[in-house]
């Protein structure tokens, strides 16, 4: 489901923050879980000059991902991962990855034929589903680093709430003060 929105590089978000506006090298999102849990993260390095808009950005194309994805969206992401699958079996390195993921997980042996099916029966609501369930930006935790002097009045005008500082050792500080508490 998230192929699309920012798990390769031909993604919404970074199509749009290094192509289309030139701020990044890369931007990409992911999922990534354990057997206990898991997280979704996006994420960039931009220059300072762009973080505020490409806050935005992000927020936006994860706003609009969440509407249904076009049919011929569908069918690309599919044929993508389909074909991502069989280079997992090209080398002896990526066929060790395989086993290796086999043997940490506990996957059954046909774990990658189960994941083809899989995305074979994806449907346009199914994924519609899925980026409603998993893909909420009113519901992430923004994590800006750089000098905040600069963007404080620009991340209070995003509507995330009241920005947290932080020093290096992640303890909350007052910039008024450089004071930790």
């Amino acid at each position: 489901m998230n192929y699309k929105l920012g798990a390769s590089f031909n993604g919404n978000i970074n199509m749009v923050l290094r192509e289309e506006k030139g701020y990044t090298y890369g931007a990409r999102t992911e999922f990534n879980g354990s057997t206990h849990s898991g997280h979704f993260r996006a994420y960039t390095a931009v220059r300072s000059d762009a973080t505020i808009e490409s806050i935005n950005i992000l927020r936006d194309e994860m706003r609009k991902y969440r509407q249904p994805v076009s049919p011929k969206d569908l069918q690309f992401t599919k044929e993508a991962l389909i074909k991502a699958n069989a280079r997992r079996f090209e080398t002896l390195a990526a066929l060790m990855g395989v086993l290796a993921d086999i043997a940490r997980h506990d996957y059954p042996f046909n774990y990658i034929s189960r994941q083809d099916r899989i995305i074979r029966k994806m449907t346009v609501g199914e994924h519609h589903r899925l980026a409603q369930e998993y893909i909420d930006p009113g519901r992430m935790i923004y994590l800006v680093v750089g000098d905040g002097e600069s963007l404080l009045s620009g991340l209070e005008n995003l509507g995330l709430g009241q920005p947290i500082f932080l020093d290096t050792n992640g303890r909350k500080i007052n910039p008024q003060f450089n004071l930790c508490y």
